[in-house]
């Protein structure tokens, strides 16, 4: 059994330069109303890290919840993060796909172990999300979120 369980997918991520006009386009195709856009909370609380140092990122972030999946659109503000070195190298696109995990110092160590660090680190109520430096091997960034 690998250290991800694929059927524990929950989000596709996207990084835009433009939150407001792509959540308005995704609104529109899925016939719904606009959600809510909110901040990543401060460093203080989220303890966000990106390459493992602090991070005083407070990207936008809006949510569409399309059943099992929910689609996570970004777009990053001037401070160092995963999100604004995405969109400065490759423009508008998927930053990585996201599986919950039961057990995160596996997943951990799983990446790291096959040349996959840590990229990106935060908390949220409730849990937290870890990044990995995935893209050359697996094509996209790799997120697990771990909600004990």
């Amino acid at each position: 059994m690998g250290v991800i369980d694929g059927k524990t997918i929950c989000q596709v991520a996207l990084v835009v330069k433009d939150l407001d006009k792509t959540v308005e386009e995704y609104a529109k195709l899925f016939g719904v109303q606009k959600p809510t856009s909110f901040c990543v909370p401060e460093e203080s609380e989220a303890h966000t890290r990106f390459q493992g140092k602090p991070t005083k990122t407070r990207a936008r972030l809006a949510v569409f919840d399309l059943g099992q999946v929910v689609l996570e659109i970004t777009e990053p503000d001037e401070e160092p993060s995963s999100w604004k070195d995405f969109l400065e190298k490759n423009g508008d696109g998927i930053h990585h796909i996201a599986f919950m995990t039961k057990d995160r110092e596996a997943a951990v160590k799983y990446f790291e172990e096959n040349g996959m660090p840590v990229r990106h680190y935060g908390e949220y109520e409730g849990g937290n999300y870890t990044v990995f430096d995935s893209k050359e091997k697996l094509g996209t960034y790799v997120q697990v979120k771990y909600e004990p």
